[in-house]
């Protein structure tokens, strides 16, 4: 099977994805965090609406004691 790949960027986050194995893995990224998830081929529509949401603007952060 041939993999495809590709970089889109929104205004408000980017996306990287990839058609390998039958699955789509699609990475998003903003400054203030990212996620990952992986859809199987036949979750087109789910995926296309996955990659086009924005990241959640409210995230958690979790830090240790000593770090500022």
């Amino acid at each position: 099977m041939q993999n495809s790949k590709t970089h889109i960027r929104f205004p408000t986050h980017s996306v990287h994805c990839e058609v390998k194995d039958d699955h789509i893995h699609v990475f998003k990224y903003c400054d203030h965090g990212c996620d990952f998830a992986v859809f199987d081929e036949l979750e087109q529509t789910d995926a296309s609406d996955y990659i086009v949401t924005p990241l959640n603007q409210i995230h958690y952060r979790v830090t240790f004691p000593g770090e500022e």
